[in-house]
């Protein structure tokens, strides 16, 4: 039955992506009509969903070239042309996790960029797509190693913090990735500020995010890999202590003897299999 299923929505589905591509083609540019199928972009929308299950590689490009067309087909001022770049841009940034293709990358990220720019300050999906440009800016960075991505990915995800409210579910998540950008910027130039900074949101992301949170390990582990760094860098030993209290904490209750060695450890031994954030 799950079978039959599954066959029965690829079907329904890949007639209503040849509908869509059909109506593309021959509407018109500047009919009342051209950029009308943007209404049944949900079945784009489940070509996008199935590519994350299968990873059939032809799903993202006819999602991507329908996106494509309705953004060429849609006035400037549709009010969903915000969301639809936003999309794309997603979708081009699934092509590069998949090829590797730096091409993908770059247009994602210019995507993001027009669409971040297109949103009002009062967007309810400001916080999301700044904090997107800003991970992909990030991983054009990890790619090139070019520090004007790093720069830019900070800026990005400081205005992503400010625009979110307080209280927000993602809103750790997006102090979290702020600060491991600042401890990565410290690794790359040596400036302790960043490192400051890094201690501050990652200690902030910590505080709002809950007891029992799958984040919150991950979270013990960077405060005590920048509480480390620290420590190397100062020699200030109340930096170790709390290096070592974080990690403990992280790694949950450990039998006395296991809490001897580990205090016994250097904090290079210790804080190096911590894990630390992307």
């Amino acid at each position: 039955m799950e079978a039959t299923t599954e066959d029965g929505n690829a079907r329904e589905l890949g007639d209503t992506t040849l509908a869509l591509q059909i109506g593309v083609g021959t509407t018109p540019e500047g009919h009342s009509g051209h950029g009308g199928w943007l209404g049944d972009l949900a079945a784009v929308d489940r070509l996008g969903s199935r590519y994350k299950q299968t990873e059939c590689l032809p799903d993202l490009e006819a999602a991507i070239t329908l996106w494509e067309a309705g953004l060429e087909s849609a006035p400037e001022d549709h009010p969903d042309r915000v969301i639809w770049l936003h999309k794309l841009g997603l979708h081009f940034r699934r092509g590069y996790k998949r090829t590797g293709n730096l091409h993908d990358l770059e247009v994602a990220i210019a995507r993001l960029t027009a669409a971040s720019e297109a949103t009002t300050e009062n967007h309810p999906d400001r916080a999301r797509h700044l904090s997107n440009l800003g991970k992909y800016l990030y991983s054009r960075y990890e790619r090139t190693g070019n520090l004007q991505d790093l720069e830019a990915a900070i800026i990005r995800l400081e205005a992503a913090v400010q625009a979110a409210p307080e209280g927000h579910s993602y809103r750790a998540s997006l102090v979290s990735d702020l600060g491991a950008c600042f401890r990565i910027r410290y690794e790359r130039t040596g400036n302790l500020s960043d490192l400051e900074v890094a201690i501050v949101r990652t200690e902030a992301a910590l505080e709002a995010t809950a007891e029992g949170h799958p984040d919150r390990t991950t979270l013990l582990n960077s405060v005590g890999v920048c509480l480390s760094r620290r420590y190397e860098r100062t020699g200030n030993l109340h930096d170790l202590e709390a290096a070592i209290a974080w990690a403990k904490a992280a790694l949950g209750p450990m039998p006395e003897d296991v809490i001897g060695d580990a205090n016994s450890s250097t904090a290079g031994r210790l804080t190096e299999s911590i894990l630390s954030l992307e």
